[in-house]
């Protein structure tokens, strides 16, 4: 069941199901999220390589109502969705379903 909170973070989120995409890894999908959380997201965070200031999306899952992330509590791991040299953008993450928070 979808709440408000869900609603607003889909809003703009393509969820056709399979996703669709031409750089998506063929055949893939998201797996089923853990107990208690139902929305995969992609998160953009900071991060250093080599010493030098970057971004890097992340993938975890959000509980809407808690405002919490499966990986505060637990090891999340979740198969990229994209070919090997493809950097998506927020709207790619969107195009397949998975909201995109920055």
């Amino acid at each position: 069941m979808q709440t408000e909170k869900d609603a607003e973070l889909y809003r703009g989120v393509n969820t056709a199901s399979p996703p669709q995409h031409p750089m998506l890894v063929p055949g893939w999908i998201a797996p089923e999220p853990p107990a208690g959380y139902r929305n995969l997201v992609a998160i953009l965070c900071p991060v250093k390589v080599d010493s030098r200031s970057t971004t890097a999306w992340f993938l975890d899952y959000l509980n809407t109502e808690s405002a919490a992330f499966a990986s505060e509590e637990q090891e999340v791991e979740v198969a990229w969705p994209w070919v090997d040299g493809f950097k998506p953008l927020a709207d790619d993450w969107d195009s397949i379903g998975i909201p995109h928070l920055a």
